[in-house]
C-alpha cells in the first residue's frame, strides 16, 4: 500500500525536530524570551527611564500583595472575563444550534452574517460600542427612551461601564464561537441524528440530548481561549472607558500598562511581577477548566 511505504522523510530520525524548529523559534523569541525577561525585572528595581537596577528581591511581589487595589482589578478582571465568556458562548451555542434548521442558502448568508464580528479588531469593535454607549445620543439610549426608559449612564456608573465592556467583548467574540460550533455540528454523525428523528425525538430533544453533549470538546476548547483571553482583556476597557469610572473597571493587563507606561516615573519591575501574576492565574484557569472537565467525563 502507499501510504506504508516508508518515505526518506519518515526514516530520518530528526525529521520530527527539523520540522518542529521554525514553531519553537518564534515561541522562544515570542513567549519564552519575554517571559524570562519579566522574571527578571519582577526581582529588579528600575531608575526614572525604566531601566533594571539593583537586585529587590521579592519586595515588588510583597508590594503587590499588600496593595488593597490589586485585590479589586483581580476580582474585575474575573468578572468580566466570566461574564463574557459565558454570554458568548450562550450566545454562540444558541445561534449555532438554530441554524441547523435553517435552508441550505438562507443558513449560509446567515452564517455569514453571524460570524463577522470575527472579522474586525478589537479597537474597531470597542470604538464602534463606545458610540452606542454614548449617553443620550446613542444608539442604545435613544432605543430605550421610545420605550420610556432612561438609559443607565454605561460609561460614567461602575457597574454600567462593566457591562458595557462585558457586552462588547462577548459581541467580539461571538462570531469566533459561532463558526467553530456550526462547523462542530457539521461534523456530527447524520445517521445518529436521523436514528433520534425516527424514535420521534422533536428538534429540541435531539438539540439538548445528543448535539449538546456531542459539542462538549469544542465547548471546552471555546471556554478556555476565551478565558484566557477575557483575563488579558486591555483593548474594550482603555477605548470604552479608560479604566473608569473611579478606576472601577481596571484590569491586570491595564493596571500592568499603567504602571509601566502610563505616565510618571515606570515602575517595570511592579508591571513584570504582575504580568507573572497574570501568567499565573491564567495557568491557573485553564487547569481548573480542563480538570473540571475531565472529572465530568
Amino acid at each position: 500500500m502507499l501510504g506504508n511505504v516508508p518515505t526518506p522523510l519518515s526514516r530520518n530520525r530528526f525529521a520530527g525536530p527539523l520540522l518542529m524548529a521554525p514553531c519553537l523559534v518564534l515561541l522562544a523569541l515570542f513567549a519564552y524570551w519575554p517571559t524570562a525577561q519579566s522574571g527578571y525585572l519582577s526581582v529588579h528595581g528600575s531608575d526614572l527611564l525604566g531601566r533594571p537596577t539593583r537586585f529587590v528581591g521579592a519586595e515588588n511581589f510583597e508590594r503587590l500583595g499588600s496593595d488593597p487595589e490589586l485585590r479589586r482589578v483581580i476580582l474585575t478582571t474575573v468578572l468580566i472575563a466570566v461574564l463574557a465568556t459565558a454570554l458568548a458562548t450562550g450566545a454562540g451555542l444558541a445561534a449555532a444550534l438554530l441554524m441547523r434548521g435553517a435552508a441550505p442558502r438562507g443558513g449560509r448568508v446567515a452564517s455569514l452574517v453571524l460570524s463577522l464580528p470575527f472579522a474586525y479588531s478589537t479597537a474597531a469593535v470597542s470604538a464602534t460600542f463606545a458610540g452606542l454607549f454614548a449617553p443620550a445620543v446613542g444608539i442604545l439610549d435613544r432605543t430605550l427612551a421610545l420605550a420610556g426608559i432612561a438609559g443607565p449612564n454605561w460609561l460614567a456608573s461602575p457597574v454600567a461601564a462593566i457591562a458595557a465592556i462585558v457586552i462588547t467583548t462577548a459581541w467580539y467574540e461571538f462570531g469566533f464561537t459561532f463558526l467553530v460550533l456550526v462547523a462542530a455540528i457539521s461534523r456530527l454523525d447524520r445517521e445518529v441524528l436521523e436514528a433520534a428523528a425516527l424514535d420521534g425525538a422533536g428538534e429540541v430533544r435531539t438539540a439538548f440530548s445528543i448535539v449538546v453533549p456531542a459539542l462538549r470538546p469544542s465547548l471546552l476548547f471555546l471556554v478556555v481561549t476565551q478565558t484566557v483571553s477575557g483575563l488579558q482583556i486591555f483593548t474594550q476597557v482603555q477605548v470604552l472607558t479608560g479604566g473608569g469610572p473611579s478606576d472601577a473597571t481596571h484590569t491586570l493587563v491595564f493596571e500592568l500598562y499603567q504602571r509601566a507606561f502610563g505616565g510618571g516615573s515606570p515602575q517595570y519591575g511592579t508591571a513584570s511581577a504582575l504580568a507573572l501574576l497574570l501568567l499565573v492565574l491564567v495557568v491557573l484557569a485553564t487547569a481548573a477548566q480542563f480538570r473540571l472537565a475531565r472529572e465530568r467525563s
